[in-house]
């Protein structure tokens, strides 16, 4: 560029200003500009334009498109559309690109295979040790590092076999060989590939001449997924192939693909909880600044997986009954006679939240209770106990107090509706309010104490709550931590890798609208010939010693939720 540049400067002045009228092209180098002087006051304007010929020497270089890069697009151009939603955005982005590219193509010429693509092949072929499958990547065959096959055609081919073997890698590198876990796996594992547009890859391989480096970058940059990564190094066959992976191995290998799917910016303050850890941290600048105990699902109530901002810390909160609860286990009682509303404050509204209703003036064995809210108003008996923090999504799932402390005793600690009960919320509660507004814990307290009740203070700070399934975990020590695969994610997970899709239980859809699971007549008409499951004061010794309906709400309400 510095030779270029003083023959140019070299050249006379008129013919310098006679190439910038004309081809435009020494505006693109504003510092040429800045080394050339300022004409004299006293010269001619029309020295610059005086000599036609001094403008031809200074002229754009016309490009010839290469015949390999030609054959590329005809053979883009005219090929099938693929089947596959991702497969066709890939086919658009490398008809689009190659349509706009002009000289040579990226991997190979006439003259052969560049460095370039044998570099790409390289790192295409190193997926193992980033637990991808290097089987899904179909590139051209060499022979002593050339293609056995030069004509135009074959060269053509093997250019598009490169690109599209590149866009894959790109795709699984960012969790696409599961492309929708919720539908593919179960609906309580809502995450999805951080996928990055393929224009965006394809116009960054072009643009490099380092595409190893490239794909490298592509693979999850959280520093767990380093970790893990290293871990399952050391588990591969001593020949450094990857062969037949162990259980181990394909635990490491699973939990690196969940790693796949987390967001890229995880935050510069986020809550990172992890169920089959029962274990909630908070991170601040990439560093932990809690960790404390959490309570989860129940196996079959089972907390989802899954990532959103926090929109509310909600103190001395009301308690809205979830429409699961409401249904099959809380009408039940109403039919017989609704001694947990009583027992628990609960209040019957309309849906609209307006007015209160009596319940005992509703004949519930002819009353759907789906038309109504059941709510319980803050206070002692709140199962949210003092503190709420919302992240709202579809799956109804929050943070929250409790007050059954025992909970946090059992090793396993699987025990809600699937909420997320925290130990020491309130602390919790302190951090993300200081973070977020700068209040201190004496303002907290007050609020706590004697502030609105249900009040919902809302969050202005990107503050992700990440619920997360990591069975495997490498700690600050270096030392691999295992935790039980209590909801079967990670055999799921592990089941897809290896491709045994017909043998994943998804398990009920968690969405799905809410049916009862009970005949309210035939309620009714029991609980004529039986005394009423609760008394004014709560429940009999005779409902105690029997595994009543009204047993299960009553943990529902005041121990698992």
């Amino acid at each position: 560029m510095k030779s270029f540049k003083n023959l140019l400067l070299s050249l006379p002045r008129r013919t310098i200003l006679g190439g910038m009228l004309i081809a435009g092209t020494l505006v693109a180098y504003p510092a040429f500009a800045e080394d050339v002087s300022p004409p004299a006051a006293a010269a001619p304007p029309s020295t610059a334009v005086t000599e036609p010929a001094a403008a031809s020497e200074v002229q754009t270089p016309e490009v010839h498109d290469d015949a390999v890069l030609m054959a590329v697009r005809s053979k883009l151009a005219g090929g099938p559309a693929a089947e596959e939603d991702r497969d066709r955005k890939d086919q658009t982005a490398l008809i689009d690109f190659y349509a706009a590219h002009h000289g040579e193509a990226l991997w190979v010429t006439a003259a052969g295979v560049k460095p370039e693509a044998k570099t790409l092949a390289t790192e295409i072929e190193n997926g193992w040790a980033y637990g991808l499958d290097p089987a899904r990547f179909k590139l051209p065959a060499l022979n002593e590092g050339a293609l056995s096959a030069t004509d135009t055609d074959s060269l053509a081919d093997a250019e598009i076999e490169y690109s599209k073997a590149a866009l894959l890698y790109a795709r699984d590198a960012r969790g696409g060989r599961i492309p929708d876990p919720a539908e593919m796996l179960t609906t309580n594992f809502d995450r999805r590939p951080q996928w990055i547009e393929p224009k965006i890859v394809i116009g960054a391989l072009a643009a490099t001449r380092e595409p190893d480096a490239y794909l490298r970058s592509l693979q999850p940059q959280q520093p767990q997924f380093e970790k893990l990564r290293q871990v399952y190094l050391t588990m591969l066959p001593k020949d450094g192939k990857p062969g037949k992976l162990s259980p181990d191995a394909k635990r490491i290998r699973t939990n690196m693909e969940m790693w796949r799917w987390m967001w890229t910016n995880m935050g510069d303050f986020y809550v990172l909880n992890n169920i089959p850890e029962y274990m909630q941290y908070v991170y601040k600048d990439g560093e932990i600044i809690r960790s404390e105990k959490i309570v989860v699902g129940l196996l079959d109530k089972q907390t989802t997986i899954f990532s959103r901002p926090l929109k509310y810390v909600v103190l001395r909160p009301a308690w809205r009954v979830p429409e699961s609860i409401m249904v099959n286990e809380l009408w039940p009682n109403l039919i017989r006679g609704g001694g947990m509303m009583r027992q628990y404050g609960l209040q019957i509204v309309t849906k609209d939240g307006q007015r209160p209703v009596d319940y005992r003036s509703i004949n519930w064995a002819t009353t759907d209770i789906r038309n109504y809210d059941v709510v319980q108003p803050p206070g002692p008996k709140s199962v949210l106990g003092r503190v709420k923090f919302s992240f709202p999504s579809q799956h109804t799932i929050y943070m929250h107090d409790t007050p059954d402390k025992w909970m946090f005793k059992p090793a396993q600690r699987t025990l809600s509706h699937g909420c997320l009960r925290v130990w020491k919320p309130m602390q919790l509660a302190e951090l993300i309010l200081n973070e977020d507004k700068g209040w201190d814990a004496d303002k907290i307290a007050e609020l706590d104490r004697s502030g609105p009740l249900n009040n919902e203070i809302p969050i202005t700070k990107e503050i992700p709550i990440h619920l997360v399934y990591f069975t495997a975990w490498v700690g600050e020590d270096g030392k691999l931590k295992t935790f039980r695969d209590v909801y079967g994610h990670e055999k799921r997970v592990t089941q897809a890798l290896d491709g045994q899709w017909n043998k994943i239980n998804k398990g009920r859809n968690h969405l799905a609208p809410v049916e009862p699971s009970f005949d309210p007549s035939a309620v009714a008409a029991r609980s004529q010939n039986l005394e009423n499951d609760y008394g004014p004061n709560g429940p009999t010794s005779k409902t105690k010693k029997s595994a009543t309906v009204g047993d299960m709400i009553g943990n529902a309400l005041g121990l698992s939720f």
